[in-house]
């Protein structure tokens, strides 16, 4: 590119001004999306704090994370980041990725030959244990079943249940979906949670066969995506974020709600409200970076209602003074959502490894269909609740617990929800269609970091695209005024 039309273009970038709402990791990542071409960037916070979903306390002297711990590592969105924000080298994989799952008999481990719980070989004995020998031949019936769904169904609890039974169904494939994704089976898509599933049950004609065959592709044979997190925590990714946020000159504003989008003549208005006073920003563009709620107040079109569903679940951490068992549980999921917590993980042994003499412990409680049977108890009664609980889950004696805390989080359903795909076009194609305008975070990219990165990464590509270049939805470039309309300047 010649010179002269490299400095309109870093001129014309100077000159527009971003305004992000809502500084969660979605809206710290696009931000920086922005700010790194030099776009101006103002990122406006509604609460003291940055980073949302990513937050860390001291329980008994311990730093623990509270929200997310690490991420998956399937689709290299937040390995890249990290690589860029100079934290390659920190970072760790999990030490233990045993999984279990309680059943009456006791804490079993989970089968590994499974795809969404769906076992390739029901009378695995691993299967046997959990399901019994009732569950085991109701599922091996599947084999002689005629191919009465084959390729057809979408809900995964109706697949599963007509397929293999009632017990692959509520000791396997239940447990796993509320535990990881908080959804029941039955608010759960086939094609998104193993895609190729259906074309292989109609090969196979078998869905045990089906998951066979999916898992000797697969390279990983568990289906669950490698799992990666920082020394010192996620929190590490929000404060590099935040630095490098400052490097490039962006603004952050905090305590402060925005209450108003008005768009007019290509621009547009964002009007805040602190304790104070009320004011307004002129931007080029504005990211919606908030939780659906807010979001859906400022955008300038109607949200698919689904989109908006939230998971309420409620976690407990526990630090306690013990010594490792001799069988470490690290990461449980139980069958009784109503009185249960849905999970329960030895965080120590996730990330450590190592016996230090202290432990940290967290348990998860309700899912998208169940509230969370700690909605209605005191702290106290939790922590005791949750003690008695992690102490036959996890092997934690509970009179050893010196400290524990309650954080209640209000999350969207998981990416593999029945109908979300659908949804989430309509929502991007109403996006589309107004200039200057983008919108990112959990509930519109699915939840889980690499999600939610790779998403907001993708959509500031798109506005500062049409910022710089003047493509926009529709099609319609700039006219000749545009800094690089000169297109002999070009190569």
């Amino acid at each position: 590119m010649a010179e002269s039309a490299f400095e309109k273009l870093v001129e014309h970038a100077r000159s527009e001004h971003v305004v992000v709402v809502g500084a969660g990791i979605a809206g710290l990542v696009a931000a920086l999306e922005c700010a790194k071409v030099g776009l101006q960037v103002t990122l406006v916070e509604a609460s003291e704090r940055l980073g949302g979903a990513i937050a860390r306390a001291e329980v008994a002297g311990i730093a623990v994370d509270l929200g997310a711990t690490g991420w998956a590592t399937r689709n290299g969105a937040v390995d890249a980041l990290v690589a860029e924000l100079g934290l390659g080298d920190e970072v760790v994989e999990p030490a233990n990725a045993d999984v279990w799952v309680a059943v009456s008999g006791g804490v079993q481990p989970y089968p590994e030959q499974t795809v969404a719980g769906i076992p390739a070989n029901p009378w695995d004995p691993m299967v046997r244990r959990v399901i019994g020998w009732a569950g085991t031949w109701r599922a091996y019936l599947d084999r002689l079943r005629p191919p009465l769904t084959i390729g057809k169904e979408r809900n995964l609890g109706t697949l599963v249940r007509r397929r293999m039974g009632g017990q692959i169904l509520g000791r396997l494939v239940a447990p796993l979906m509320r535990g990881r994704y908080g959804l029941v089976p039955d608010a759960v898509d086939v094609g998104l949670i193993a895609p190729g599933l259906s074309s292989a049950l109609t090969r196979t004609g078998s869905l045990a066969a089906a998951a066979g065959e999916l898992l000797a592709v697969a390279d990983d044979e568990s289906g669950v995506p490698p799992i990666h997190g920082l020394v010192g925590g996620p929190t590490r990714l929000v404060d590099a974020l935040i630095a490098r946020l400052g490097d490039y000159g962006a603004s952050v504003i905090t305590g402060a709600r925005v209450s108003q989008l008005t768009s007019s003549g290509g621009s547009w208005t964002v009007t805040l409200d602190t304790v104070d006073e009320t004011q307004t920003l002129a931007a080029d563009a504005v990211i919606v970076a908030t939780e659906a709620a807010d979001a859906t107040r400022l955008v300038p079109f109607s949200v698919p209602e689904l989109l908006t569903r939230e998971l309420v679940q409620d976690v407990v951490t526990l630090v306690a003074s013990a010594p490792a068992p001799e069988e470490q549980h690290t990461t449980v999921f139980t069958l009784n959502p109503a009185t249960e917590p849905v999970v329960a993980s030895d965080e120590t042994a996730r990330w450590t490894g190592t016996v230090t003499g202290v432990r940290v412990a967290r348990l998860t409680y309700g899912d998208l269909e169940t509230a969370p049977p700690t909605a209605a108890l005191s702290d106290d009664d939790v922590f005791v609740k949750a003690a008695r609980e992690a102490e036959a889950l996890l092997g934690l004696p509970a009179d050893a617990v010196v400290e524990a805390r309650r954080d209640r989080w209000v999350q969207p359903p998981a990416a593999v929800m029945r109908g979300r795909d659908e949804a989430a076009q309509t929502l991007r194609e109403r996006v589309g269609k107004v200039r200057g305008l983008g919108l990112v975070g959990a509930w519109v990219s699915g939840p889980g970091l690499a999600r939610v990165v790779a998403h907001a990464r993708e959509e500031a590509e798109r506005l500062r695209v049409n910022l710089l270049w003047g493509t926009h939805a529709d099609g319609v470039t700039l006219g000749e005024d545009h800094p690089l309309d000169k297109r002999e300047e070009t190569p």
